[in-house]
């Protein structure tokens, strides 16, 4: 069976045994029904995974036996009592129903093409991003290796054992069941996907139309951050859709919906460490969410779902005697003061403007003017009304422009009230270049900007009259409640953007009411477009190749071999580049390396080769052929091995490398 059928098929047993259970918890709103299948599929996935474990035995066929006996099991149990059809068939004509609105009809298209190109560039174009080589794909990896999720012992980053696992589980499941890392941004491309399902059912449950709702689902969908972290092997998307799934789920009326809100809050907090900040957000929703009588078992599954999926913590007191692995954060001043500058910084990181360089930012001014005729032609029996909504619709979409300067003077703002108070230690330099389009260091775009305060103060103003409950104000104000308490917890980081994802889309179930006017909707519908062509295009990392308004345009990232798009990233082109000439795809190979090398992408894309890890001072690699010790492992790091190893004259990037010969030593 080749690796796609494979893959094709685990993901086949899955989905059919999640959807047959999801519809007999039977939530109310196809979203939520939704949300619980792919809930319910990670669950699966991660008991199937753990169980292998135990024997070592994470192959592809032991791997699909396991998901073909829960899938049975999953069939049998709801015989004669699931509605999937019904439901799947309920849901696509509610959603043709909502995409007759025209504005939902081309944002749609827009997030479809979104969606294929980062599917494109995920399956065609080698992973890049510094944390997916030397931390996801490499811990991975080593799993892969020994057939087993665990702890392994390696001279690797601490955070390779220390962080939770259940992200890198699935990347594990497409290299296991693909024979390959070709598949493995799949898994972020399918929470991309539940994040607006979440999104919406939220704002069902909050009241909203079904085409407000698929609005707001739609526009998170093209915040810049959201779809660069489609194609990639990051956790961030997976983290957030969990979170998002929790909160939907336990706004069901349905009791039995609240189990499945507890396994998502589980899956996330084994997802990421930032998830436990949603805790106390998850309680909050669990309080103060409709049907009272319901509010314990709400609070249950809460607790319940974060207690269980903290057993990582568990295991990392065990082997390290520290609850976060010994991870070494940096010095953090939680004085007043410095938590205020964080959260200022952090607040003006929101005013960016990704991968609107030089004459690219003029873009939205051709939007602009295309949201002008597209408004006049919509209404074009009423000339008046169509005069002056077209301008307002181009007005909104005309505003990024303005970004740079906004950002300028929100930088000096900043710098100026740490100088009047007298703390120029606080008055340092905001950092980032606000037009940089890359999945790791960018945020959500005008946008994003744009709503965070708009949508906020018409939420508010919504729930102070009546129009939406009073749980709405609270999801309006997650990201804030996420600044105050990530910059409170963690030093202050430029590329903190990715954190909020889960606040942001919570934020986002509101933000149809803001499009309630039409020249509105069709305003910020021009932003949202802009800004996902501009990220995507113009990503830094992996660059489209497409010429736009500014001239030259890079080289295409689908053009670059993989020896030199990875190798660039974490500084070792020359050595991968001499792997994949000279070493055999299925060569078993030695690696002496430190925490700071990624042995990751000496494998080969297919994760073929096979690897031994050399402790100092080793003496003889008896199963491998070729050995590589990092320019980092100094005497006695480097490996003594004996005169059957021949020491190659190159050092490509300064590593040494080793041929052995027949024999023994």
């Amino acid at each position: 069976m080749t690796g796609a059928l494979a893959l094709v098929a685990g993901a086949a047993l899955l989905a059919t045994g999640s959807l047959r259970l999801a519809s007999r918890v039977a939530p109310r709103s196809t979203a939520s029904f939704l949300l619980g299948a792919y809930v319910i599929a990670w669950v699966q996935l991660v008991l199937v995974l753990w169980a292998l474990s135990l024997v070592g035995r994470v192959e592809r066929w032991p791997l699909l036996v396991g998901l073909a006996v829960l899938c049975v099991a999953l069939v049998i149990d709801t015989r004669a009592r699931s509605d999937v059809t019904v439901r799947l068939r309920d849901g696509a004509g509610a959603l043709r129903r909502a995409l007759g609105d025209p504005v939902c009809a081309v944002l749609a298209i827009a997030v479809a093409a979104g969606l294929g190109y980062a599917v494109v560039l995920g399956l065609a174009t080698p992973q890049n991003d510094f944390d997916v080589l030397i931390d996801h794909l490499w811990r991975a990896a080593l799993w892969h290796e020994n057939g087993a999720v665990g702890y392994p012992d390696c001279a690797c980053a601490p955070y390779i054992n220390a962080y939770p696992p259940h992200g890198e589980m699935g990347v594990l499941a497409t290299m296991v069941l693909g024979g390959a890392d070709r598949y493995v941004a799949l898994v972020q491309g399918l929470a991309y996907l539940a994040l607006p399902v979440g999104v919406i059912g939220i704002a069902r449950s909050l009241g909203l139309s079904r085409r407000e709702s698929l609005l707001g689902g739609l526009l998170v969908a093209t915040l810049p951050v959201i779809a660069l972290q489609a194609s990639t092997a990051q956790n961030d998307l997976i983290v957030a859709s969990f979170l998002v799934a929790a909160v939907a789920l336990l706004l069901e009326r349905n009791p039995a919906a609240h189990w499945l809100a507890a396994a998502a809050t589980g899956l996330a907090v084994g997802t990421k460490v930032t998830a436990v900040i949603g805790i106390p957000l998850l309680v909050a929703v669990a309080l103060v969410a409709p049907v009272p009588t319901l509010r314990r078992a709400r609070l249950l599954a809460v607790l319940g779902g974060a207690v269980a999926g903290g057993y990582w913590y568990v295991v990392n007191w065990q082997h390290t005697g520290s609850w976060d692995g010994g991870f070494p954060y940096e010095e953090i001043d939680r004085g007043a003061a410095a938590t205020v500058a964080r959260v200022l910084r952090s607040a003006v990181q929101f005013v960016e403007l990704p991968g609107g360089a030089g004459r690219d930012r003029w873009l939205y001014a051709i939007a602009a003017g295309v949201m002008l005729v597209v408004t006049l032609l919509v209404r074009r029996r009423n000339v008046r009304g169509a005069v002056l909504g077209g301008a307002l619709a181009a007005g909104v979409a005309l505003a990024p422009v303005l970004t740079p300067d906004v950002r300028r003077y929100a930088d000096q703002a900043y710098a100026e009230l740490w100088r009047g108070v007298g703390r120029d230690d606080l008055a340092a330099d905001v950092g980032r270049d606000i037009t940089r389009s890359a999945s790791n260091v960018t945020w959500y775009g005008p946008l994003g900007a744009l709503l965070l305060v708009v949508g906020t103060v018409v939420t508010l103003v919504a729930v102070r009259r009546g129009r939406v409950p009073g749980i709405a104000a609270l999801l309006a104000l997650a990201p804030l409640y996420w600044l105050v308490t990530l910059s409170s917890l963690l030093f202050y980081q430029d590329a903190a953007g990715r954190f909020f994802m889960a606040p942001m889309a919570l934020a986002a179930a509101s933000w149809g009411l803001v499009a309630r006017a039409r020249w509105v909707a069709w305003g910020l519908s021009g932003v949202a477009i802009t800004a996902l062509a501009l990220a995507v295009l113009n990503d830094t990392k992996r660059p489209s190749g497409l010429a736009l308004l500014e001239r030259p345009s890079p080289r295409s990232y689908f053009a670059e071999p993989r020896w030199s798009a990875q190798g660039r990233e974490v500084f070792v082109p020359e050595l991968i580049r001499l792997v994949d000439d000279r070493v055999a795809r299925d060569a078993r190979i030695g690696l002496a390396i430190t925490p700071s090398d990624s042995g990751y992408v000496l494998l080969g894309s297919g994760l073929d080769r096979r690897f031994d890890l050399l402790p100092w001072g080793t003496v003889d690699a008896s199963r491998a052929t070729w050995a590589f010790a990092s320019s980092s492992a100094r005497s006695p790091g480097r490996p003594e091995l004996c005169a059957r190893w021949r020491r190659l004259a190159e050092k490509p990037d300064g590593w040494t490398v080793y041929r052995r010969s027949p024999g023994r030593c």
